[in-house]
C-alpha cells in the first residue's frame, strides 16, 4: 500500500472538446454524459480508476463558456474550483478546431496556476488530423510568457485520440507520476461517486439530445421528481423535462408523442441495463421560460450547492 498513489485530476475544457468522452474511455466505461451538442456535461461528475498503481479520481467538469445565465456562470464556477482542489489538471483542446475566444480565456486562468500544480495539455482528436495544434502551443506560450520548451515540467503536452485510444496508456503513465503516495479514497469497485438521480437525468437528457439535434439548443432540463423501488424487480422513476418555451414543448413531445415515447423507450431501457431491473418511467415536459436561472431548480440538478 505505500507504493500506491491516490490523487484527483481535473478535466478542463471549453464545450465539446470530448471531455466526457475521454473520461469513459479512461475508465472503460460510460459514467458520463456524450453528446455532440455543447455544454452536455453540467456538473462535476467523478470517475474513479483503480489499479496496481493506484487510484485517480477524475473530475469531468461543465465545459468553460462564455456565461449568458446563471446556468452557465455556476457551471464556469464549478470547473474552475474543481482546478485549483485537484493534483494535477489536463487541459482538454480539441486539435481538429481553432483557437477561440473561449479558450483563450481558459489558457489565461490555467496560465496562472502554473508552478502551483501540474497540468497536462491534453490535444485531442489527433485522429482528425491535428492541424491547429500549433496554434494551442503558440496560445499557451503567449499566456505564459515562455516557449513550451521551457517549461519543463510545468505543462506537459501529449497528444491523442479519446475516441480511438491513441495514447491513453502514456496519458495514464504521466498522470500516475503525478499523484501523491497514499491509501485510495474509494473501494475498488467503485468507478462514480454521482448521484443516482442525476445520472438518472443525464440518460434522459442524452436520449433527448440525440433525437432533437439542433432544434433545442441546451434549453432541455431534467428533473428527478421520484424514485420508488415498488419490488426488488421494478423502480419506479417520474422525470420532468423542462423546456423555456411552448414551441419547444411540442417539438419534445413530437407529432403524436412520437419523440416522447421514443426519448422514455430509449432511456427506460439504458436505466434498465444500469440498475439491473424493471424500470417504469414516467415523463412529463413543462414549460418554465426561467429555469436556467432559477437557484432551486439549479440546486436540485446538482449545478449549485
Amino acid at each position: 500500500m505505500d507504493n500506491k498513489h491516490c490523487g484527483i485530476a481535473a478535466i478542463i475544457g471549453r464545450t465539446n472538446t470530448g471531455k466526457s468522452t475521454l473520461l469513459n474511455a479512461l475508465l472503460g466505461q460510460k459514467v458520463s454524459i456524450v453528446s455532440k451538442i455543447p455544454q452536455t456535461t453540467r456538473n462535476i461528475i467523478r470517475g474513479i480508476l483503480t489499479e496496481e498503481r493506484g487510484q485517480i479520481i477524475f473530475v469531468d467538469t461543465p465545459g468553460l463558456h462564455k456565461p449568458k445565465h446563471h446556468l452557465g456562470k455556476y457551471m464556469n464556477i464549478l470547473a474552475e474550483d474543481s482546478a485549483k482542489g485537484a493534483d494535477v489538471v489536463l487541459h482538454l483542446v480539441d486539435s481538429s478546431e481553432n483557437v477561440g475566444e473561449e479558450e483563450t480565456m481558459i489558457v489565461g486562468f490555467l496560465s496562472r496556476q502554473l508552478g502551483k500544480l501540474p497540468i497536462i495539455l491534453v490535444l485531442n482528436k489527433i485522429d482528425l488530423g491535428g492541424k491547429f495544434i500549433q496554434e494551442y502551443l503558440k496560445l499557451w506560450e503567449a499566456k505564459s510568457g515562455k516557449l513550451i520548451n521551457e517549461l519543463n515540467d510545468k505543462l506537459i503536452v501529449i497528444p491523442v485520440s479519446a475516441l480511438k485510444g491513441t495514447s491513453l496508456d502514456k496519458l495514464l503513465e504521466v498522470l500516475f507520476s503525478y499523484m501523491p503516495k497514499g491509501p485510495q479514497l474509494y473501494p475498488e469497485d467503485m468507478v462514480s461517486d454521482f448521484p443516482d438521480n442525476l445520472a438518472y437525468a443525464d440518460i434522459i437528457r442524452q436520449k433527448l439530445f440525440e433525437r432533437m439535434r439542433q432544434e433545442i439548443p441546451y434549453s432541455i432540463g431534467v428533473l428527478i421528481d421520484e424514485v420508488i423501488e415498488r419490488t426488488k424487480e421494478l423502480t419506479f422513476i417520474k422525470a420532468v423535462i423542462l423546456v423555456e418555451r411552448d414551441s419547444q414543448k411540442a417539438m419534445v413531445i413530437g407529432d403524436k408523442g412520437r419523440i416522447i415515447k421514443e426519448v422514455g423507450s430509449a432511456s427506460r431501457k439504458e436505466l434498465e441495463g444500469m440498475l439491473d431491473k424493471n424500470v417504469y418511467l414516467e415523463l412529463t415536459v413543462k414549460t418554465n421560460p426561467d429555469w436556467r436561472e432559477d437557484k432551486e431548480i439549479l440546486q436540485r440538478m446538482g449545478i449549485i450547492l
